[in-house]
């Protein structure tokens, strides 16, 4: 943002812009360094997730293995990534969003900001595009991971908070990322791009919440069903001797109170907080996109 401000006034007012030209080249600029922190600190959170899953991991080099390879990828995807998504996304919108008859691609044409539309345009996409790539990536990771608990805990699923914890961060920054995206939204050429990408993030951000977890569901799943099976074979031999008539006290009522409480185990171990958390979060684009309206009208009333 610094090197922008300074570029532009060494060049004076010289540079044939306009504000709408100046708030886009902003609002790319913050786009750009937000999804490269938050590909940064994706990869970090996974790490910092795998290694707190330890205490319940099973030993060995397998774990090890796992723990050393969390928050590391090929080098050669991200340059593949970042072309192909820049081909697909970056090229498409830039040509949505420049009114005709301008052809965005013509150089003699771009003033200052608009140079910096189509600089930062290629490394915004290129961002978000690792962005998603690990959310996706590193959340398939930790399911995996999940498969080599060697036991679940039905009574204490507490040691399994990182992977909600990391499901929540991921839709965090998924919907950070578009509430920065909303302060375009005061540009009517956004408006039907910005719908999309929308909804696309709110689909994206509950796959990243929920991604994690598959792997710890299915052991919950198949915890409470041998805890079921039991809870159903101890109440054959109850009614047995019951039926019986023999003078052994019979625990069908401790049984089927057991049962009933492994029935209200949620299968996903996250509870009701966490799903009003991931609701407010879905607020938060929302509220970017009204204080950038707020400000333009202020601004709009206060240049007039």
């Amino acid at each position: 943002m610094l090197l922008f401000f300074i570029g532009r006034f060494a060049l004076g007012y010289d540079i044939g812009s306009d504000p709408n030209d100046l708030r886009v080249a902003i609002t790319q600029i913050l786009m750009m360094t937000y999804f490269a922190s938050a590909y940064v600190g994706l990869l970090a959170t996974a790490r910092r997730t795998t290694h707190d899953l330890s205490p319940v991991g099973q030993e060995g080099d397998d774990w090890s293995s796992a723990i050393d390879r969390a928050g590391k990828h090929r080098r050669g995807v991200l340059p593949i990534l970042g072309i192909v998504s820049y081909l697909i996304i970056g090229v498409g919108v830039t040509n949505l969003t420049t009114p005709a008859p301008t052809n965005p691609w013509d150089v003699t044409g771009w003033n200052y900001d608009v140079y910096w539309h189509r600089i930062t345009t290629v490394f915004h996409v290129w961002w978000t595009a690792c962005s998603c790539y690990v959310v996706i990536v590193e959340s398939v990771r930790l399911s995996r991971l999940s498969d080599r608990f060697a036991s679940v805990d039905l009574l204490d699923l507490a040691p399994y908070r990182p992977l909600v914890r990391q499901g929540l961060i991921n839709a965090l920054l998924l919907i950070g990322g578009v509430s920065v995206m909303s302060l375009l939204g005061v540009e009517s050429r956004y408006g039907s791009m910005l719908a999309g990408f929308w909804i696309s993030s709110i689909l994206l951000a509950w796959a990243g919440l929920m991604l994690p977890l598959r792997g710890i569901r299915r052991k919950i799943r198949a915890a409470k069903d041998q805890e079921l099976d039991w809870c159903r074979r101890a109440l054959i031999r109850e009614r047995n001797d019951l039926k019986a008539g023999t003078d052994k006290q019979t625990k069908i009522g401790q049984v089927v109170a057991y049962r009933e409480m492994i029935n209200d185990i949620r299968n996903w171990p996250f509870d009701n907080p966490t799903l009003v958390r991931f609701a407010l979060y879905l607020l938060i684009p929302l509220g970017s996109w009204l204080g950038g309206a707020f400000v333009e009208r202020g601004l709009d009333v206060y240049l007039s």
